[in-house]
């Protein structure tokens, strides 16, 4: 009985962190629509987020050599763009 207790109660928060994890994969798509001009959904499979928020940041710098298009990403919006191009690449 404890069991199924604690399963009623943990449903809301199971349908809420589904939701929270759709909501940050639309962003995520919503923000990467200027990389999707270059680069594939697949071009980053099998990286973690922490590995694609690496070269996301890499290169923003100017002796990099990447279009100027990534210097619009906002700094805070870099988690949102990597875990969107992790989901997507390991699909």
């Amino acid at each position: 009985m404890r069991k199924l207790f604690v399963a009623l109660c943990a449903l809301p928060f199971a349908a809420f962190s589904a939701s929270a994890l759709a909501d940050a994969h639309g962003a995520g798509a919503a923000k990467a629509e200027a990389c999707l001009d270059c680069h594939m959904e697949d071009d980053f499979a099998g990286m973690s987020v922490e590995e694609i928020a690496g070269l996301i940041k890499g290169a923003r710098d100017p002796d990099f050599g990447h279009p100027p298009e990534i210097t619009e990403l906002a700094e805070e919006d870099i988690p949102t763009v990597a875990a969107y191009f992790a989901h997507e690449g390991a699909r």
